[in-house]
């Protein structure tokens, strides 16, 4: 996927990173300018993540060579920062391919190219054929079906279509699906009736593939469909308002998050604003802090203890969604943010979850 760079696109860009169907990153820097503040942002996204990076260096034609080792000496300060701890290595040739193609958990490769003079554009090509597979999607085939609802579409002659993931199972044309959850945490019961891949017509689709599925709904039932639900098999088709995560605050971001923190939570395609209502503290961070605050709560009451989280700490924290009831399930990865991205975390577990 191609994500955008600047700061004006910057939640569209962590909605393509937090989907979690990621296996490589290629941060694209201009090597005449120095890296900005967006770039270890981007850096930053994709180490929580656990997304491996590649560094490219673009435009080395006629670029001056202390603009070149400036951009080079700083991009490596960023790489091997606390928060991120990656190794920069230059990749010139096919022996440097070889010795990075395994180890990118701990090296961030560095690749200079041209687009004018093609400089660079061999050795990418070929570490990029190397770099091995990282999500074998063919190990949940066995598992119940889920799709990850992206978009929608009304087709003339086929009726709602709705585009996506197949994140799990098999699901052939005809089978009795659930889409949802609605407003109330139900799921509407439908049948599949075609399905198309890559534009073709199949049979049946299977988890790792990115598909339109044609749904038989009536008119009332297309004007609930939305970006963010699932379509899942029967046993499947569970809402909740209430989840907990076990999270970690990024480093570097001066956020101070107590209960009641709201906050817009990403959960693969899920994007929803949530609350804070209960925090464990697992580890304090050096500047986190669970210390008595003098606070006042509606009442005009002084609380003086209070729980405080900041940059490095990891806590267990409860979430409620503030708008409506989504298919969340354990073991999801998730991201909060306010404007940056404040943290990272996984989800340990779901409460008062509404059956179908």
């Amino acid at each position: 996927m191609d994500l955008a760079g600047h700061k004006k696109y910057l939640e569209t860009t962590i909605r393509g990173v937090s989907m979690g169907m990621t296996d490589y990153a290629l941060i694209l820097v201009n090597s005449r300018q120095p890296p900005t503040h967006m770039t270890r942002h981007h850096l930053n996204l994709c180490c929580v993540f656990g997304i491996p990076t590649i560094v490219v260096l673009t435009k080395v034609d006629g670029c001056p060579s202390h603009a070149k080792r400036n951009t080079k000496l700083e991009m490596s300060n960023m790489l091997r920062s606390p928060e991120i701890g990656k190794r920069p290595y230059v990749v010139r040739n096919e022996r440097d391919v070889d010795t990075v193609k395994d180890k990118l958990h701990t090296l961030a490769p560095f690749v200079e190219v041209s687009s004018v003079t093609g400089e660079g554009l061999d050795v990418l090509r070929n570490l990029l054929f190397s770099l091995p597979k990282r999500r074998h999607h063919q190990k949940k085939i066995g598992r119940p079906f889920e799709f990850l609802v992206e978009n929608i579409f009304n087709v003339p002659g086929v009726g709602p279509v709705v585009s996506g993931f197949v994140n799990a199972g098999k699901l052939d044309i005809g089978d009795i699906v659930y889409i949802g959850p609605l407003d109330d945490g139900s799921f509407v019961k439908t049948t599949t009736k075609s399905a198309h891949v890559a534009r073709i017509n199949v049979s049946h689709i299977t988890a790792g593939q990115d598909a339109t599925i044609a749904l038989s709904l009536n008119k009332e039932q297309r004007k609930i469909l939305r970006n963010g639900m699932v379509v899942v098999a029967k046993d499947e088709a569970t809402s909740t308002v209430t989840f907990e995560a076990e999270i970690c605050i990024m480093r570097g971001e001066g956020a101070t998050i107590r209960e009641n923190y709201c906050t817009m939570v990403h959960i693969l395609n899920i994007k929803q604003a949530a609350r804070i209502v209960a925090i464990e503290v697992i580890h304090a961070g050096s500047n986190s802090t669970m210390t008595s605050v003098a606070t006042f709560d509606g009442a005009g009451i002084e609380n003086e203890d209070e729980t405080i989280l900041r940059a490095g700490s990891i806590a267990k924290v409860r979430f409620q969604f503030q708008k409506r009831p989504e298919h969340v399930r354990k073991g999801m990865r998730m991201l909060f943010r306010d404007g940056q991205v404040r943290g990272v975390g996984v989800v340990t577990g779901t409460v008062h979850c509404l059956d179908k």
